[in-house]
């Protein structure tokens, strides 16, 4: 829906709502499809979000609509939900799809409607929550259309056309053997092309790319880009086939892993949503900013200490912002830069040296340039200032020159080796790039600064 068919069907549902208009909403809940009215939700009051809930009677776009909504706002409409409701709209649902409503509620709450939900789909979700959620196994589908290898083409033509309402999205047909284990892979394309007295095992690719369960969710959606697949297979570790992750789930991936990398580069933490309470959210973010609070204090420490050189030369003060807002900005981009190809799968941490050179020199470069125009800059600038006993104005265009050039250097080093190191040791590279990044440079850059100026003005 665009932009100006979203705000219509705001307003309108608005008014609706306010005078109460539940034929006429009821109208527009059943032609709308569930992503869009997902999309209005957060745009209500909370009381109004509960009323167009209740207006859907089709319990399976009521799902659609919870599983497409803010997972905050799904996790609060759930909770004022009866139990016996809940469970008929998972009845409704696909498996991982369920899965990933119930674990919206309360570990008590969930652990009653599972109870309270009998039956193979009830085990199913209960199987699915049993893997951890960023992991191929918390985002697959259990739902595989799986057959053995002396199957004829007929057979399996057929068995699809019997059983199609019950998966939730048939790319691929999946061969396995007479133990569950996965052997082969067959299009769809090839499936319906090929004579119908075809064994599977004739026209299947035996050499299949899959993952296991316990895969981390940006590696399979990587495998996926990398191959242009619909949809991969998920195997336990005795390579028995338990699932798929189809395309739809990637790209809520890619979305997830994108809006978490933001977030923690900005220094925000990876959790936050936009629609917590102001002081939810300042105890989501203190944490992040504590790091920014400590680099300060070193910076001070770093300061002070040079306080006599600062008294000298006053001068040098003014050129401190410039200074380190170039540092910090050089720095940023380079972990920007190095956590994207690391993200993309184009960048290894065996090409530590490799990267970060190129991150180096691309900082020299940058600081020499910068430096020449500072320099100039401090020459103009200061050209009037009668030379003392301590110091020349050419002193102090090379100080700031030099100042400018190394803080830049040292930032390329520390934004092109954070993420790096980060990732060898199995912690987010995004991470780096937010506070701790800008912080390492405040301090180094501050540091290298007054050296230099310590050394060429006194």
């Amino acid at each position: 829906m665009s932009g100006q068919g979203h705000a219509l069907l705001v307003d309108s549902i608005r008014k609706l709502l306010r005078r109460n208009a539940e034929r006429n909403l009821g109208k527009i809940v059943r032609r709308t499809h569930a992503a869009d009215l997902a999309a209005v939700l957060p745009e209500l009051p909370e009381r109004d979000r509960l009323k167009l809930i209740a207006l859907i009677p089709d319990l399976e776009q009521k799902g659609e609509v919870l599983s497409e909504a803010d997972p905050g706002i799904a996790g609060a409409l759930l909770e004022q939900l009866p139990n016996d409701e809940i469970v008929e709209i998972l009845k409704q649902m696909f498996g991982d799809d369920a899965a990933d409503l119930v674990e919206l509620l309360p570990e008590e709450r969930a652990s009653a409607i599972l109870t309270s939900w009998q039956g193979d789909d009830a085990t199913e979700v209960d199987t699915l929550l049993g893997y951890a959620p960023d992991t191929a196994g918390g985002i697959m589908s259990p739902d595989a259309f799986a057959l053995q290898r002396s199957t004829t083409v007929r057979e399996a033509i057929e068995t699809l056309q019997a059983s199609h309402e019950e998966l939730e999205m048939a790319f691929y047909l999946y061969v396995v053997n007479e133990h569950g284990h996965l052997v082969g892979v067959i299009s769809l394309r090839q499936l319906v092309v090929s004579s119908p007295d075809t064994l599977l095992d004739q026209i299947m690719v035996p050499e299949v790319v899959s993952v296991r369960t316990d895969t981390d969710q940006e590696d399979v959606a990587r495998l996926v880009a990398r191959y242009n697949f619909l949809a991969v297979p998920v195997v336990d570790a005795s390579n028995r086939l338990v699932g798929v992750v189809t395309v739809d789930d990637i790209i809520d991936v890619i979305k997830e892993e994108a809006t978490e990398d933001m977030l923690m580069m900005a220094g925000a933490g990876g959790d936050f949503h936009e629609n917590v309470s102001p002081m939810a959210s300042a105890r989501l973010r203190m944490p992040w900013l504590l790091a920014s609070f400590i680099g300060g204090l070193g910076s001070m420490t770093i300061v002070r200490h040079f306080e006599s050189t600062l008294a000298q030369v006053a001068a040098l003060a003014a050129f401190i912002p410039i200074t380190l807002g170039m540092g910090g900005n050089v720095g940023t981009q380079a972990a920007t830069l190095v956590t994207r190809g690391i993200a993309l799968g184009k960048v290894n941490t065996s090409q530590f040296v490799q990267v970060v050179g190129r991150e180096v020199a691309t900082g020299v470069i940058l600081g020499s340039l910068y430096g020449l125009g500072l320099a100039l800059v401090a020459s103009v600038a200061y050209a009037d200032t009668p030379a003392t006993a301590a110091w020349h104005t050419w002193q102090l265009a090379a100080t700031v020159s030099l100042g400018i050039a190394s803080c830049m250097s040292v930032a390329a080093i520390v934004g092109g080796a954070f993420p790096m190191l980060f990732e060898r040791l199995g912690i987010d590279p995004a991470i780096a790039a937010g506070p701790f990044v800008t912080t390492t440079v405040d301090i180094l850059g501050i540091t290298v600064y007054f050296a230099i100026g310590r050394a060429l003005l006194l």
